[in-house]
């Protein structure tokens, strides 16, 4: 390998293990806030950051994380929610209709 050839792998290597910068879980939070519909897993939409860029975060993966708080056990979600947060998220209405949905499945199985 040429030298050139060298330092083009050692670059693409340092750009591609440089981690990225992502949204605070906050921000995740407040864009959930302004979506009409549950959001989908896998798709990625720009989330803005405390530094003024954007980060693309895979919002349907963070609802499913937290979506167990809403639920009968609430210990099995991987990303916690405050009271506050779960009060704040309560107001959307597909959060509400998820919640509902968890537990009347719960109350069927019962």
């Amino acid at each position: 390998m040429s030298r050139d050839e060298i330092e083009s792998v050692e670059l693409r290597a340092a750009v591609l293990c440089t981690p990225q910068a992502r949204a605070s879980k906050e921000a995740k939070l407040a864009e959930l806030a302004q979506l009409k519909a549950k959001p989908t897993v896998r798709k990625k939409v720009p989330v803005p950051m405390a530094d003024g860029g954007t980060s693309q975060e895979d919002l349907g993966t963070f609802w499913n994380n937290m979506r167990p708080n809403f639920g009968p056990e609430p210990s099995r979600a991987t990303t916690k929610l405050s009271d506050d947060e779960k009060k704040a998220l309560l107001q959307i209405a597909w959060v509400r209709e998820e919640a509902a949905g968890m537990t009347e499945a719960r109350a069927a199985e019962t």
